[in-house]
């Protein structure tokens, strides 16, 4: 959809749909009730609706773990509103009486059920089309929809035989794990499998269909809504599975160390093959992004730095340490050579090498059958490198050892300052100063391998850029919608130029939006961020400002830097987070959003005893907590809260008056 441009400074609440209530929602909100949180959004001057990732995940809470590009989520489909009910009276009376029944289970959690809720309306939706399926299998504009969206078919077949492999990845099925050309097409026309396709597809029509129908509500109410697009795609899904062609495989996307996690951070997402997509006219990106135009005015493209290069982790390896970003400028042995390391020198710095003494000492009673299994003696020293068999640190996942032992022998095969990438091409590891070996060099070759490391970054750098504004540039014009980015990590210093010479915005979290390099890590004046940002006070991965303000002890720093002169509130009250916010909505960027945790803070009656239960998601957890958040109130109900409704139009209406 158009993003109409900008008049003015603009105002938004995020929420994912599954956290909206509603008397007519069953177990967590759905797609209709986005248009009584669009009516309070006009009541209080909230321009904009965020929402997270909303394609089907299966089994999955996580909306990042999607097994499909392009499906929907079934779970958001308001199913008494099904066309197919008005023909069957007596069906929709058995189907509404189970919605009700199931109601007072599901709607009566604080947190969502999402088992319980998928499972409920799966069940539902199964019954109603096997009433319906003559009729829907020879419906043309079901016939028609399919001809249009290629992907149904792909999808369809996928979910089928995931069914018939008892959920199972695709990975570990005994057939159809890499289809030719012509499998997908030739299994969807099977006539015995005819209809379990159709109801797959059945289902995307409708669930389409009800989203689309609110979408145009929204529009016609001057209420934008702003996607999120996961740049990766979960390796178990429809689109790897069916475009392996696209993917890299050997290669897992993640995060490299930093203060948070010391061994990086390894999402098991693979990458991209830019290269077969750049043949293919970016074909398949172009078709997820006009999906996704179907239904945004506005979208967040998550980890927008990995269109410029991405933390590129080798499948046999479990933690973020031994990757290295992806493209880069690598280093070339005989580049090495020339700054005077020899090959011994190379396998010194790429091999780990452990002196017998220590491998006795450290594994005691378990070292004479680890040794035989992982170690290769070099030559006839008492030194040891790893065997060729081991190929990353799954392998050691699959020895019957203690805990503590596994965590030697990986903390062992980590100890690199360069990284094979392929033959003869090598990386510095992210953490090269640190490597014991690394400082066996004398000062001459440490001072000549940080020379060529530095001269690779730069190249890299360059690098990056190209690649940045390559692919970004078909993004922005492959659609109308506006394009928001989450550039947060560690950003090369290309980004902020690329991403504003495109007209796409960036990300400012003002708790981290600081200095990093100055004495004291002062925080950044708001009135210096970039107009083309979007300005939020936390994410769905942060604490939200009241937890992050009363536990985590960075609260008087951020309040001083705002310009208060009194002591700092040790509580985030309902007045303090009206000051607070005032002064955030007074930023530089066109865009400010809210989770809506951090509107319901203004209202004392709002005010929850643990901050903590109103988190969506706490990083590197699995847990039925994550993702399961849900307002504590019926969205209509909103409306009624009058302090609430009154500190937000008094927060949205100064910015709206703000012409850009």
């Amino acid at each position: 959809m158009k993003f109409p441009g900008f008049t003015h400074n603009l105002t938004g609440v995020a929420v994912p749909v599954s956290a909206l209530r509603s008397p007519e929602s069953l177990g967590c909100g759905e797609f209709a009730d986005l248009l009584p949180l669009a009516e309070w959004c006009k009541q209080t001057g909230l321009e904009v609706i965020q929402l997270l990732p909303i394609n089907d995940t299966g089994s999955q809470s996580s909306p990042y773990f999607a097994l499909t590009a392009f499906a929907l989520h079934p779970m958001y489909l308001r199913v008494q509103d099904l066309p197919e009910l008005g023909d069957l009276p007596d069906l929709a009376k058995k189907v509404k009486s189970k919605i009700t029944r199931a109601k007072k289970t599901l709607n009566a959690h604080e947190r969502m059920d999402y088992q319980g809720t998928l499972t409920t309306k799966m069940e539902l939706v199964n019954t109603i089309f096997a009433e319906h399926a003559d009729a829907i299998l020879s419906s043309k504009p079901l016939a028609d929809w399919i001809a249009a969206n290629h992907w149904v078919k792909e999808y369809a077949v996928f979910k089928v035989l995931k069914a018939e492999n008892q959920e199972r990845s695709w990975v570990e099925w005994d057939s159809f794990q890499e289809p030719a050309p012509g499998d997908i097409e030739k299994r969807w026309s099977e006539k015995k499998l005819q209809r379990e396709h159709m109801f797959h597809a059945w289902l995307q029509w409708r669930l389409e269909n009800q989203l689309r129908e609110v979408v145009g509500r929204l529009d016609e109410m001057d209420v934008f809504l702003k996607g999120d697009l996961p740049i990766l795609m979960n390796e178990d899904s429809a689109d790897v599975w069916a475009h392996r062609d696209i993917f890299i495989t050997r290669l897992r996307a993640g995060a490299p160390p930093d203060m948070f996690s010391a061994d990086g951070q390894n999402w098991g997402f693979p990458i991209y093959d830019w290269d077969t997509l750049a043949e293919q006219d970016y074909g398949w990106w172009k078709d997820r992004l006009r999906q996704s135009d179907k239904f945004y005015h506005a979208y967040r493209i998550d980890h927008v730095l990995g269109f410029f290069r991405i933390w590129s982790i080798p499948e046999a390896n479990t933690l973020g340490t031994l990757g290295y970003f992806f493209p880069s400028a690598f280093i070339a042995q005989e580049e090495l050579r020339r700054h005077g390391l020899d090959d011994a020198r190379i396998r010194w710095l790429a091999e780990p090498h452990i002196q017998g003494e220590q491998i006795r000492d450290t594994l005691g009673e378990y070292h004479e059958a680890i040794v035989s299994r992982v170690f290769s003696q070099i030559f006839d020293q008492d030194l040891y490198t790893f065997s060729r068999k081991v190929h990353g640190e799954k392998f050691f996942d699959q020895l019957d050892i203690p805990d503590n032992i596994r965590g030697v022998l990986r903390a062992w095969y980590k100890d690199r300052a360069l990284i094979e990438v392929e033959d003869g091409i090598y990386a510095p590891s992210w953490t090269f100063r640190e490597c014991s070996r690394y400082h066996a060099l004398s000062d001459h070759e440490k001072g000549a391998f940080e020379h060529l490391v530095a001269t690779h970054a730069n190249r890299s750098e360059a690098m990056w850029a190209e690649n940045g504004r390559r692919l970004l540039s078909f993004m922005s014009q492959t659609v109308p919608m506006l394009t928001c980015a989450e550039d947060l990590g560690v950003i090369p210093d290309c980004v902020p130029q690329v991403l504003g010479e495109l007209g796409i915005l960036s990300l400012r979290i003002p708790r981290w939006s600081r200095d990093w390099n100055a004495p004291g890590q002062p925080y950044v004046s708001l009135q210096d961020y970039p107009a083309l940002s979007v300005c939020t006070p936390s994410v769905h991965d942060t604490s939200t400002m009241r937890e992050w303000w009363e536990r985590e002890g960075e609260q008087e720093g951020f309040w001083h830097s705002l310009g208060f002169q009194e002591p700092c509130p040790g509580e985030f009250t309902a007045d303090t987070a009206m000051r607070v916010y005032q002064r955030l909505l007074e930023c530089n960027s066109q865009i400010c959003m809210f989770q809506i945790q951090d509107l319901f803070v203004l209202d004392p009656e709002l005010r929850v005893e643990d901050p903590g239960l109103e988190r969506i998601n706490v990083p590197g957890t699995l847990n039925d907590f994550n993702w399961t958040y849900r307002i504590p109130m019926d969205v209509q109900e909103l409306k009624k809260y009058t302090t609430l409704n009154t500190r937000v139009a008094e927060l949205t209406g100064p910015r709206a008056e703000r012409t850009v």
